[in-house]
């Protein structure tokens, strides 16, 4: 029994290992992409997200804009 709780654990701990090296190899492509941008410039912003592979935005109903 021990031993599958061993294993869960290191799973786990791989798989947020795994998660924040995405997370930091996508926040220095957004940077070198959006160092070109001007300030007020969202469409470069967004084609550096897309670019990059950044995060989507929420698909839940309760962050639907209002109309």
């Amino acid at each position: 029994m021990s031993a599958i709780v061993v294993i869960m654990m290191v799973m786990i701990v791989a798989a947020v290992m795994v998660e924040a090296d995405w997370q930091n190899d996508w926040t220095n492509c957004f940077h070198e992409c959006s160092n070109s941008c001007d300030n007020n410039n969202g469409n470069c912003f967004e084609r550096c997200k897309i670019q990059c592979g950044g995060p989507n935005p929420s698909h839940s109903s309760s962050f639907a804009p209002r109309l």
